[in-house]
């Protein structure tokens, strides 16, 4: 049977854009601004460089701001980007930011994090690019605090909204159960392997998984992965924000995440659709025509 599988995680994403040399941290320049900030009670971690307009990137599950290619906000996939000030955050449970081990410190605080950090800058609105993950939490931030927003862009995957049909993933559930068995993480990489690929025993899985978990926090990604219903929106919330959007993904991702893009599109008629042809959910980012579409809507929707 052929699992259906939408990836919310980065972690084949770090994976294959490590070997691309797109995945790899960066030294900060002499012109990035690298701190921490107390986002009610939580330490975060985040990066700016460039001046003008904010940009402010939001990664997905099992990431980091290296996600996009960068340490210090340098991003290849984004970068020039002259007249704008891109800042990345590490969100709670990720990268360098605090990793509670509660689920109740996730899921809208998450998104609160992105308002804070805004308020720590002291940055009235932004332009929010959000990837899988991400895409949740621009969401949640765009319908609850439209006022902060000066576009959103969606990266492989829409908003979270009420009532809309599950996606058929397991991910995080059997993520969050590997971890409280504590026998190893191979039942979630034989999960989330996609259809076609080598098949593996399980041994071999709790190897690879061993590797792609070195270093981080597999409690807190867990409360993290197991808080995202927390994260839905109402579709009249989202519509009532003014602030233009961009849907972009691979044209290789589930027929489940396309349907639901030409879902929102009737909720935000004036929302653009980018697809990058031969991309799914791990590629999509290492493709040049990600980074060009972003960096031409920004432009065309700056304040």
């Amino acid at each position: 049977m052929i699992k259906k599988h939408f990836i919310y995680g980065a972690a084949f994403s770090l994976l294959i854009l490590s070997f691309l040399g797109l995945g790899a941290a960066q030294p900060a320049g002499p012109s990035t601004e690298i701190g921490f900030f107390d986002s009610n009670g939580v330490k975060i971690r985040y990066a700016a460089a460039g001046e003008g307009e904010p940009v402010v990137l939001v990664h997905g599950w099992m990431g980091d701001a290296t996600m996009w290619g960068m340490d210090a906000a340098k991003n290849p996939k984004l970068a020039p980007l002259p007249g704008f000030r891109v800042i990345a955050l590490d969100c709670r449970g990720h990268g360098q930011s605090d990793k509670p081990h509660d689920r109740g410190l996730y899921g809208t605080e998450m998104a609160m994090d992105v308002i804070r950090l805004m308020d720590h800058l002291e940055i009235p609105k932004a332009h929010l690019v959000g990837y899988s993950m991400g895409a949740f939490i621009v969401g949640k931030v765009a319908a609850a605090q439209p006022s902060r927003v000066i576009s959103a862009v969606y990266g492989g995957q829409v908003p979270l909204v009420v009532g809309a049909p599950p996606s058929g993933s397991r991910e995080t559930a059997v993520f969050a159960k590997a971890v409280e068995e504590g026998k190893g993480m191979g039942p979630y990489i034989l999960e989330v392997l996609p259809p076609g690929r080598a098949e593996l025993t399980l041994e071999q899985a709790n190897v690879l998984a061993e590797f792609m978990l070195k270093g981080k926090d597999a409690k807190a990604l867990a409360a993290a992965g197991l808080s995202f219903d927390d994260l839905q929106v109402e579709e009249k919330d989202l519509a009532a924000c003014p602030a233009p959007a961009l849907f972009i993904y691979g044209s290789l991702e589930s027929e489940h995440l396309k349907g639901r893009v030409e879902a929102l599109r009737h909720a935000l008629p004036k929302a653009d659709v980018v697809v990058i042809e031969g991309g799914d959910h791990i590629t999509t980012l290492a493709r040049p025509a990600f980074g060009a579409a972003i960096r031409e809507f920004l432009q065309k929707n700056r304040s």
